[in-house]
């Protein structure tokens, strides 16, 4: 027998291949195009204190120790020496808002104190750089975005309306 056929007969029948790596990210398409875009920001340490997020604007944030931080509302997670921080995000209508993270961590929305409860989550596109979103269907007003548990001291963030990917009436 020869050699590869001897090989494929000592592989397991539901072992799988790695997926390939990205060599080159493809275009994204909305509401994620602007993802691979600079900016910076410390996120705050209390809603006061919060940079802003702009929808579509990705940001690559400093985060802070999490006992630093002065939440709107508990976090629905939290770790042992992890990293937090607090961003606001206006929105003029109800809208479904995504909000992307680089790494894993913890997504909390609130309005006021009162917190919201997300509708759905995911990643972005394969290869995007994207892997959590959380969705939430924000009414108009001032919103906190908190995140929390985080393992890293920095994190890239986007808010992105979820009508972005919908075609628009002409």
């Amino acid at each position: 027998m020869n050699r590869l056929l001897f090989l494929l007969a000592l592989t397991p029948l539901n072992a799988q291949a790695a997926p390939a790596p990205c060599a080159s990210p493809p275009p994204l398409a909305e509401p994620w195009t602007s993802w691979p875009q600079s900016g910076a920001t410390t996120a705050g340490a209390s809603a006061s204190t919060a940079p802003r997020l702009i929808l579509g604007k990705p940001l690559t944030a400093t985060l802070r120790p999490a006992p630093q931080i002065q939440f709107a509302v508990p976090p629905g997670k939290t770790m042992p020496k992890s990293y937090a921080g607090l961003f606001t995000l206006s929105v003029k209508d109800q809208a479904r808002i995504g909000i992307a993270l680089s790494d894993a961590a913890w997504i909390d929305a609130a309005t006021g104190t009162t917190a919201l409860i997300s509708v759905d989550h995911g990643h972005g596109p394969d290869c995007s750089g994207i892997p959590k979103i959380v969705w939430f269907d924000l009414p108009p007003g001032l919103h906190t975005i908190q995140i929390a548990s985080a393992a890293k001291p920095t994190i890239r963030i986007m808010a992105a309306d979820a009508r972005a990917n919908q075609p628009q009436p002409r």
